[in-house]
């Protein structure tokens, strides 16, 4: 029986998510291009496709797991939100990573706008979508809480150029930057999550934080940047360890007060994106073969971590990833 309902729900999702994003898109472009014109400006086209194509796979994959959990797919005042939350999320990061804006500065505009004299597009598109987020939310000081949260891991993060940056630190930055960044969505949906579900969001967002810096292992080496995935020296430990927040995830999945088979078809959503995590980390484990620690991966040629999500060897390595770990 289980066989049968894991095929449906994966096939079900996966039509979902490709029928979503088509029209996601082009609903975003014709949004931020609204958004664009009331404020006589343009953002550059890689960030423009950043927001559009981020929050079009976002949305229907994470956001539509969630409310699922009530029956139901995101409304549009939902996915408008969620695509507010992109809009912020993008360009935080631009003014952050391309130093447009000092620290002093990212604090201002995050937590004291009213301040904050907008003379850029970015920056006035930035202040409307991070306004209208904080007036729909209404439990003001834990959003507060979390926002200062995510912003203090983000500011945080310069530490990962540091080389001698401990595993404690960079354990604390991964998981807070991912795990506050996705946790944050919830305020932005119309039902009100409980601990249970919170606990979901924070713990998915550590791994989706973990798989991202799994696949950008090469690119975050050559930049200088230390994380847990391009720190480590043995990839069967880091296996286990991944699989400890497996784990983790699962039984919180179990704490949630719906009904089982509702939980049954978030738990194959969730093990769905873990699933890409242990695929990089078994490219990993073959890279070390049987010898005791990994080669040193600042002089691993790129194509030898690449790992090929078109080939279908690779799908259905994922797909029997997810089959053994979303059994109820």
């Amino acid at each position: 029986m289980y066989l049968f309902r894991f095929a449906y729900s994966i096939i079900q999702q996966t039509a979902h998510i490709l029928s979503s994003r088509k029209k996601e898109i082009i609903w975003a472009t014709a949004f931020i291009r609204s958004l664009e014109n009331s404020y006589n400006g343009q953002l550059d086209d890689f960030t423009f496709k950043k927001i559009t194509h981020r929050y079009a796979v976002y949305n229907p994959m994470m956001c539509d797991a969630f409310t699922s959990l009530q029956s139901r797919y995101t409304n549009r005042q939902e996915r408008e939100r969620m695509l507010l939350y992109f809009i912020c999320s993008v360009l935080f990061d631009d003014f952050s990573d391309e130093q447009q804006l000092t620290k002093d500065e990212l604090y201002r505009i995050s937590f004291e706008p009213e301040t904050w004299q907008a003379s850029t597009i970015q920056e006035k598109i930035f202040l409307y979508a991070h306004g209208a987020l904080a007036d729909y939310v209404s439990d003001k000081n834990a959003y507060r809480q979390v926002t200062q949260q995510l912003y203090d891991a983000q500011i945080a993060s310069a530490q990962q150029f540091d080389p001698a940056i401990s595993q404690d630190t960079l354990h604390r930055i991964t998981f807070d930057k991912g795990g506050f960044a996705v946790l944050l969505c919830h305020f932005y949906l119309d039902h009100e999550a409980g601990e249970a579900e919170r606990n979901c969001w924070y713990q998915i967002g550590t791994m989706i934080q973990l798989t991202n810096d799994i696949y950008d292992i090469h690119k975050d080496l050559q930049q200088g940047l230390i994380t847990l995935p391009n720190s480590i020296t043995n990839a069967y430990t880091f296996n286990d360890f991944f699989r400890q927040l497996v784990a983790q995830l699962k039984a919180e999945i179990h704490q949630l007060p719906f009904p089982v088979a509702a939980k049954q078809q978030f738990m194959i959503s969730m093990m769905g994106m873990c699933s890409l995590g242990q695929l990089g980390i078994k490219r990993l484990m073959q890279l070390q073969g049987n010898q005791e620690k990994l080669p040193d991966l600042r002089i691993v040629p790129r194509k030898r971590l690449i790992v090929d999500m078109e080939n279908p060897a690779n799908l259905w390595r994922c797909v029997r990833q997810v089959y053994r770990d979303a059994k109820f």
